[in-house]
């Protein structure tokens, strides 16, 4: 039927329909939203078993690579093509990690998945023995581990393509001069920056047990 000739009262009631609707979509998002916050709270305010990263056992053309915590935040770093500096990648929320809007409810937004996803790219110059800590990284520790060549330069190439498809959305955070993109990734609570180091080990050869939640990770033989 033309739409000019629907009944003024049937295009009222389609129309309150429709807004009804949207109010139920937007209030069943909201609540899953909320009830993800309160389990995100009671994960993090439990005390965390650390996750694991076992290193490969057989490596035949070694690489260091560096795990970095940053509060509760991981960060893994490879060698540059030339082995002179470390490439370091972070995984975030773009508000909270990316645009550094900080507070309870910019973390709320982070951890339901709410927000979009940040990802960083950093070059690291290493100590004179060859080190990274927190003098080089500005994080509270470093911890390294060896891993074949191949996987290290492979890992790179598709972290710095990922990388320079966010190119149009990079910008400079002013507390620590991090230069952050927006990623088309989604971040939340279950898909955060540890669970990205996670995985990057894992694509470097490494076993990781546990569940990556916050950045307690720890190395074993």
């Amino acid at each position: 039927m033309p739409t000019d000739r629907i009944p003024r009262g049937l295009k009222r009631s389609t129309a309150a329909v429709r807004r009804t609707l949207g109010c139920l979509l937007q209030a069943n998002r909201v609540n899953a939203a909320m009830k993800l916050a309160g389990l995100a709270v009671l994960v993090l305010l439990l005390p965390g078993c650390a996750w694991t990263v076992r290193p490969p056992v057989a490596v035949s053309d070694p690489v260091p690579v560096w795990v970095s915590q940053y509060g509760r935040h991981a960060r893994v770093a490879v060698p540059s093509p030339d082995e002179t500096k470390f490439i370091e990648y972070g995984f975030g929320e773009w508000n909270f990690y990316g645009r550094e809007q900080r507070g309870f409810f910019s973390s709320l937004r982070a951890i339901t998945g709410l927000g979009a996803a940040a990802f960083s790219r950093s070059e690291l110059s290493p100590a004179p023995d060859g080190t990274l800590g927190p003098a080089q990284t500005g994080g509270l520790r470093s911890e390294s581990l060896w891993v074949e060549r191949a996987q290290a330069d492979a890992l790179r190439a598709k972290l710095d393509a990922r990388w320079e498809g966010n190119q149009h959305t990079v910008r400079t955070r002013g507390h620590d001069g991090i230069v952050v993109s927006r990623d088309p990734a989604r971040y939340n609570l279950f898909n955060n920056s540890n669970h990205a180091s996670a995985r990057w080990l894992e694509e470097l050869g490494c076993e990781v047990r546990g569940l990556p939640v916050q950045a307690n990770f720890r190395l074993s033989d």
